[in-house]
């Protein structure tokens, strides 16, 4: 055989190098298309039920689901590595075993449930690219998501004041016009800035002057749930650190927490158990009809509880049983406890913490509200799917140049 000329190898390395440049441009799209998933739930109009509007999936096409795809084409042995990362191969089971179970499902739309199926998928593999091993990337994108959340706080807090709603409660904009949903949000923007260590005073100004913004919208939606999820978060936050700091920091958290119920506690016990273990009562009812295969993904179901008729568990677990049965409730726990397990070994790390931040704060906050795992970008994303693609990174170095 006979070596290749100095021309061939020249033309080899100028393809390598244009592609590495490619690789490059298309991750920089990426990254502006993660903080655009993330950014645009708290600024884009929705439409019915809290869906995404067209215009903010259409942008996301293009920043994110469609590089994506161009990415794994010209590297499809990462799509391999992906595979074998920690948890991936059965989050992809997960979403695997949903797609099936569209054989068997009433939803009015399967495309469309297929589809968001593939852009938790593609959403997964994003992260490696965006995040990879590089922590400055995954800090600066964090944290500015989160000012950016502070500051859309303040603009609905003040159009909460002049326009009061008739339940008293806070509400964002979009996906995020319903308490529920916008205290998930913001719970998960204040966790991001909260393990992050600074050392410029400006900064760190800053950053508590967001921490209290996100803090009060939170308060102000009276969302039971994310109150309880955040204190729990940060409260197991704090004590990881270990420190005497920390045990101060809990102090307080715990003094702020016991005044806001002493404020607060005529809204607490106004609405009792707001019909949760009814709910629930029926959800397994539901789920013993069809405890294997379920209704099949997206298919609608009614619970009758009290004088309510729901559309959904309030319980993400217990939605997730009654749509993909017991063989996805499994992968979904399994999943669920190895990423608190995983993040609690790296607790000692600020990424490490931060996701077991999350994963405290997810917790609790599922098992009342937020209970569409399988959905479009939702504010239940920045709980669940974002915490375990970030947990695919603790505890390496950095990812193999692209």
């Amino acid at each position: 055989m006979t070596a290749p000329s100095r021309g061939t190898l020249w033309l080899e390395a100028w393809a390598e190098a244009g592609d590495s440049t490619a690789v490059r441009w298309i991750r920089r799209l990426l990254i502006a298309g993660m903080a655009w998933l993330i950014i645009g739930m708290a600024v884009m109009p929705a439409g019915v039920s809290y869906n995404p509007s067209k215009a903010y999936q259409v942008l996301l096409a293009l920043t994110m689901w469609l590089p994506t795809l161009v990415l794994i084409a010209m590297r499809p042995r990462r799509l391999l590595e992906f595979c074998k990362l920690p948890l991936m191969p059965w989050a992809i089971a997960l979403l695997v075993w949903g797609w099936i179970s569209l054989s068997w499902s009433h939803a009015p739309h399967r495309g469309d449930e297929a589809a968001r199926n593939l852009s938790v998928l593609l959403f997964l593999i994003a992260c490696q690219w965006v995040f990879g091993g590089n922590e400055v990337r995954t800090r600066w994108l964090l944290t500015g998501c989160s000012f950016v959340f502070a500051a859309m706080a303040v603009v609905n807090m003040v159009s909460f004041a002049l326009h009061p709603p008739t339940d008293g409660r806070l509400i964002g904009i979009g996906v995020m016009a319903n308490a529920n949903l916008a205290a998930a949000g913001m719970g998960a923007a204040l966790i991001w800035l909260w393990p992050w260590r600074v050392e410029h005073w400006g900064w760190l100004v800053a950053k508590w002057m967001a921490i209290s913004v996100l803090a009060l919208f939170v308060l102000l939606t009276f969302t039971r749930s994310a109150w309880g999820a955040l204190f729990a978060a940060l409260m197991a936050m704090v004590v990881c650190r270990g420190d005497r700091r920390a045990w101060i920091y809990a102090g307080v958290i715990c003094l702020l927490g016991a005044l806001g119920v002493g404020l607060g506690f005529e809204v607490l016990m106004e609405r009792g158990w707001s019909l949760r273990p009814q709910i629930f009562a029926k959800s397994l009812e539901m789920f013993l009809q069809h405890p294997l295969r379920g209704l099949g993904q997206g298919t609608p179901f009614t619970i009758e509880a009290g004088n309510e008729t729901l559309d959904h568990a309030h319980n993400m677990f217990a939605q997730l049983v009654i749509e993909l049965g017991a063989p996805a409730l499994l992968l979904w726990v399994g999943i669920w406890l190895a990423l608190g397990w995983r993040a609690w070994r790296h607790r000692r790390d600020e990424l490490g913490l931060l996701v077991f931040g999350l994963w405290v704060f997810a917790s609790v906050a599922v098992q009342f509200d937020l209970p569409h795992l399988l959905d479009s970008p939702r504010p239940g994303w920045l709980i669940t799917w974002l915490p375990l693609a970030l947990s695919t990174l603790l505890g390496r170095r950095a990812m193999r140049p692209t």
